[in-house]
Order: structure tokens, then sequence, then C-alpha cells
């Protein structure tokens, strides 16, 4: 490596909702998986991050492209792509990464969530694990709430808004306090490049909803869970408590940058797991809770469920309880019910609970919530199911009467 990286053509993908996302790719696939490297749009601009030091010293992109392609995009909202976009949900953040490969023709690949992206690549990889061979996530988090709960960022939060070179150069300095103060400097300089502050602060309000945690189970690729000691963004516990929620997990310490690049190159060269049936997702083992409240003429909620695939398992006075295999099945009948027969429907999925004579199942009550959320002729669903149901043509919004109880943030079917 001799410091001198050419900064490859930027070319541009057109999302299913018309958003433009400027993409690079570096290197050639030579037989190997290709790499897909995401990044939270405040640390992401096509145009200048080749000269932080990360390539100029580390040399990141030009390791990893040696030998197979590399691809680096600016998501939706930052750097080169479209700003000042509205929809910055996870599903919007699949499509950015789906116009991107389906653009490059990648039909299979690994894929790198570093930082608030692991997320994105979480979810991504749980919804299409047919595509996704390898999946490594960088100092990452997949509970934003409790993320940014963090004393020193809650601290920080407000000026975001209040002045916001300020909060750049904080922000930055609080998380790489280990470095010499020209890193943290120019990530703060990259920082306001990246995203004007509108569209960070946007960022931050759909960020801190996100918790995909309840997905890392679904995981069907190999998972690289990289954790440095020496960053302070995030821990080695809440490393190690990724890698032991997905099933096949491994957790890397590296002592410093060039060796967290070997470790990762030695991973994409471990043979990727079988390809699963596409849709495979949801597979035995979740049980997807769908709750009717209200009154209908006698036995008919029941065959309605059993005519869409579901199991009814209680009838009591105003409210049908119901399981399903799959979140497209019971969205399909809780749709089809709530309009026919008016009652207010909620829909969670989970893993099975333990048996109990005195607790009711916990994924059970949250769907028991929605529905009384949901309100009479109308669908109310989890974060869960909402995640599950991505590319299968149904559309959410926030619940406006939800209070955020237990079970976490509801969202009405529209």
């Amino acid at each position: 490596m001799n410091g001198v990286f050419e900064p490859p053509h930027v070319q541009y993908a057109r999302t299913t909702d018309h958003v433009n996302i400027a993409f690079v790719t570096m290197g050639d696939a030579g037989g190997r998986v290709p790499l897909v490297c995401l990044r939270p749009p405040h640390l992401s601009h096509m145009a200048i991050e080749w000269n932080l030091p990360f390539e100029t010293h580390w040399h990141e992109f030009e390791t990893l492209s040696a030998d197979r392609l590399v691809v680096r995009f600016d998501s939706r909202g930052g750097g080169l792509s479209d700003r000042g976009v509205t929809d910055l949900s996870l599903p919007a953040r699949g499509r950015d990464i789906e116009s991107v490969v389906d653009r490059l023709g990648l039909e299979r690949f690994a894929l790198q969530g570093q930082l608030h992206s692991a997320s994105w690549a979480v979810h991504y990889a749980a919804a299409h694990p047919e595509r996704v061979s390898h999946l490594i996530l960088t100092q990452a988090h997949t509970n934003a709430r409790t993320y940014w709960a963090d004393p020193a960022r809650a601290a920080l939060e407000p000026l975001a808004e209040a002045d916001w070179e300020t909060y750049t150069e904080a922000a930055m300095s609080n998380a790489f306090a280990w470095a010499p103060v020209s890193l943290p400097r120019a990530l703060a300089a990259q920082m306001r490049a990246s995203v004007d502050q509108r569209d960070f602060v946007a960022f931050l309000r759909e960020e801190r909803t996100v918790d995909v945690t309840p997905l890392l189970p679904r995981i069907q690729c190999p998972v690289m869970v990289v954790n440095y000691a020496m960053a302070a963004v995030t821990t080695q516990e809440v490393a190690r408590q990724i890698v032991s929620a997905v099933p096949d997990g491994r957790l890397s310490l590296p002592r410093h940058f060039r060796e967290g690049l070997a470790l990762t190159a030695a991973f994409l060269d471990e043979p990727p797991a079988e390809v699963p049936p596409a849709g495979s997702m949801e597979t035995s083992g979740l049980r997807v809770f769908l709750v009717a409240n209200g009154a209908a003429p006698p036995g008919h909620l029941e065959q309605a469920i059993l005519d869409a695939g579901g199991a009814p398992v209680s009838s009591l006075t105003e409210m049908t309880t119901a399981v399903f295999e799959t979140s497209q099945a019971a969205l399909d009948c809780g749709r089809r019910i709530s309009s026919g027969f008016g009652v207010g429907v909620g829909i969670h999925a989970g893993e099975p609970g333990e048996p109990s004579t005195s607790e009711a199942d916990p994924a059970l009550v949250v769907a028991v919530r929605a529905a009384g959320v949901a309100g009479a002729g109308r669908v109310a669903v989890s974060n869960v199911v909402r995640e599950l149901a991505v590319g299968k043509g149904f559309a959410f919004e926030p619940c406006a009467t939800d209070t955020e109880e237990g079970g976490g943030r509801l969202f009405a079917l529209r």
C-alpha cells in the first residue's frame, strides 16, 4: 500500500420510492463474495471520506477490495444521495440497499453494518436471507433507545438543534476520545459535510425508535460482531449480547484497525451458509399472535381465521385470539376481519414463552395491547411484525394514540 488511493467514480441507483442513491465500487469479485458496506448518513460522503485516516493511513477499502468487489453508498438523507428525504424507516433503508445491489446485478453478497447502520444490516439480512451470505456488525447496537440513553449522548443531544457545529465537535470527541485530536476534528468536519442539521435531527428522531433485537435469532447466515476496545461507541457487553442472540455468531475483538481488516477478510473467506428459500425468515418457533377486539356474529371470526390459515385458540366475550405461522397471513386476515366485522385487531410476533399457570405469554400481551390501541375497524402491529412484513406489500404509520408502554412502539396498517 503506497498511501495513494484513487477515489472511485460515483454512480447512482434509484430506489422504488424515487430516491437517488450515490454509490461506488472498488475491486473485482474474482469469484469471491462481494461486500456491501453500510455507514450511517452523518459519517458517509462519497466525495470526501477517502481523505480520512481510515483510508490514507489504514487503507480500509484499498485492503478490502484487493481481492473482492466492495460496494459503498451514501444512504438517503446524506452524502451525495438525495437530501431532505422524509421516509427514513428501516424498510426505506432496505430499499436503498436493494437499489444498489440490483443496479449491480448482485444476487448474493456479504453485508457490513457499522454503528447505527448495523441495525439496517440486521433488518435486511433477516428479511432477505437468500441474498446475504455473511453479516459483519462493527461497533454495533441493535436497540437505539438504550444506545441514545447513554448519559453522555443524552447530555449532548440538545446541542444537535441548538448549536450544530458544537454538537458535531463534541459528539466526535466523545466517540473517539482515544484518538489523536486530528481524527475527531476530521470526523466532525465530515459529519457537517455529510448531513445538514435538519436531516440529522430527522435521522435522530427515527433512529431512536429502532430496535431490531427480536430479529437477531432469525439471521440465517454467519455473523461476525466486531468491537474495538479503544472505541467509546459501544461496549463489549453489547457485542457479546448480539453474538449470543444469533444462531451462528462469533465475536471479534481486534487490538487495532489493521487486525480488524485481516479478521474481516478471513471471515469473508469462510464458506457461506446454504442459500435458504426466499421468504424463509418466518420458520418454526416464531408465533404470530392475532387478537380481535370487538363483537361479531358467533363463529364468523373463527371461520375467517381458519380460512386465512390461522388457528383460533380462544374466544372470549368480544375478544378472539389466534396464532399464525407468518406475518403476511396474519396481516391479510387482520385487514379482512377489521373491515368486514369492524373489530380492532392487534398483531405481534414472538418466540414461544415458557409455560405458566399465572402469567400470560408476553407476546400475546403485546397483541392484546395493540388491539386496544387499534380501535374499531383498524389494525395495529408491533415493530417486529412491521419488520417481518418488509417487501410484502403492506404499509404502516405510527399509531397516534400509542403510549409506547411494554412491548415497544405500535404501527397502524394502512
